[in-house]
Order: C-alpha cells, then sequence, then structure tokens
C-alpha cells in the first residue's frame, strides 16, 4: 500500500469501516510508515477531541416530557397532536442541526490536521534541499512571472524587505496533491516559507500553531490561503503576516 492510498483510507481505518484485506494492509503500512503512523494518530485525537464535546440529556428528562404530555387536558384531539408533532418535529430538527455541526467540525478539524502536515513537510523538505529556491531574485516582477504556466494562478508576490523581511525567491511545492506556489523570505538567519494558493471560502482569521520548534501561521487575504512556516519567534511570524 502506498501513502496516497492510505491517506485516503485513514478515516475509515480508524472507525473499523474497513474490508478485512484493507484492514491488514493498512495496518502493516502504518506499522512501517512513520508519516502515515503520525497522520492515523491525529485522526485518532480527533476522534477522542469530539467526543468529549458531547453532552448527555439530563437525568429524568425523558419522564419529566411525558409527565408534561400527560398534563395537557384533552380539550381536542387534533390541537394536542398539532403541538406534540410540531415540537418533535422542532426536536428531530435541532437534532440534525447539531449533527451536522458535529460533522463539519470535526471534517474541518481533519483537513486542517492533514494541511497543517503537509505544509510543514514541505518546510522541512525545502531547509535539507539543495536548492530551495527555483527562482532566486528579491525582485517581485522576476518572480512572480516565473510562476506562469507553473501553476494555475497568479501569487501575489511581495518583497517585503523594508519591513525586515527580505524575499530570498520562489519555488512549487505539491500539497494536497495540488501545485501551489511557495515563496522564500529571511530574517537575520532564519527562513521563513510562505505557501499559497486560491481560497475557496470566505476569508478566515489568522491562526496559529506550534508544532516541532516550528511556527506555522495561517489565514487568507486577497482570495488566497496563506500558510508561513518559520522556526522565528511568533510575535515576528505576526509582523510579516500583517505586510502580506
Amino acid at each position: 500500500m502506498h501513502c496516497e492510498e492510505a491517506r485516503l483510507l485513514v478515516s475509515a481505518f480508524m472507525d473499523n469501516e474497513l474490508w478485512d484485506d484493507q484492514e491488514l494492509a493498512m495496518t502493516e503500512h502504518r506499522q512501517s510508515c512513520p508519516d502515515c503512523a503520525c497522520l492515523a494518530d491525529d485522526y485518532r485525537q480527533i476522534g477522542q477531541h469530539v467526543a468529549r464535546g458531547y453532552r448527555h440529556a439530563p437525568a429524568g428528562l425523558t419522564e419529566k416530557i411525558r409527565a408534561s404530555i400527560k398534563r395537557e387536558k384533552v380539550v381536542c384531539l387534533a390541537p394536542r397532536w398539532f403541538r406534540t408533532m410540531r415540537w418533535a418535529a422542532g426536536l428531530v430538527f435541532a437534532m440534525g442541526l447539531s449533527a451536522l455541526a458535529t460533522m463539519h467540525a470535526m471534517r474541518s478539524s481533519q483537513e486542517q490536521a492533514f494541511l497543517q502536515r503537509e505544509i510543514l513537510t514541505a518546510h522541512v523538505r525545502s531547509l535539507v534541499q539543495d536548492r530551495p529556491i527555483q527562482i532566486a531574485s528579491s525582485d517581485g516582477h522576476t518572480v512572480k512571472p516565473w510562476f506562469n504556466g507553473r501553476i494555475d494562478f497568479a501569487p501575489m508576490v511581495k518583497d517585503l524587505t523594508f519591513a525586515g523581511f527580505p524575499l530570498a525567491g520562489g519555488r512549487v511545492e505539491i500539497v494536497d496533491g495540488r501545485r501551489i506556489a511557495a515563496l522564500v523570505y529571511k530574517r537575520r538567519e532564519h527562513v521563513i516559507n510562505v505557501f499559497m494558493w486560491p481560497a475557496t471560502e470566505p476569508g478566515q482569521a489568522a491562526r496559529h500553531f506550534a508544532v516541532k520548534g516550528y511556527n506555522v501561521l495561517t489565514w487568507s487575504a486577497t482570495g488566497s490561503i496563506y500558510w508561513a512556516v518559520s522556526d522565528l519567534n511568533a510575535s515576528e511570524m505576526g509582523d510579516l503576516q500583517k505586510h502580506l
């Protein structure tokens, strides 16, 4: 089993929804691949976090509801039946909304965890490559046209030398199966990778993660999603985000 297939099956694997042969293959792959094992652990932790958010109905709620119905005077069967059905329909609707909200939150958390891992892997990989920059230039008018034909959008490229974050260049990365832009900035001896691609949803506020000694910052602006990663401190990462 390859990592691409394992990532597609990891959610079903953690929920015990795979066929026997798939589960065996997934178990063997997880034992031999640290990255996929970490991804499976992320899914497990997300599931535990969501499960802790559930709340049981208060004790005696069922009996209170039944007693409330019995206290109603049977003046007319149709109005009482209508009121009961309306109450029941409202309860079912509220439960449905709650379930949908929980599913959406869990799916969003899973996608966020997967993206965070992909981005962090791309950042670390660039640090050990001989050529982490494919187009080396501090001129945005040189770097931006270089992406033409290499990705399916025009990235926002800014030289932030005035703010203490000189542009070093850029490259193409593949994250979540698509080609995206990666801009490289410097801050003293620190390397900052800024990954970006077109946003498909309304803007989101900046969110910060500290992972394995790296500061990860993600936000959306000007129609693009941004992920910035570096071992630079969180305060200076925030300064970079304000200028992009």
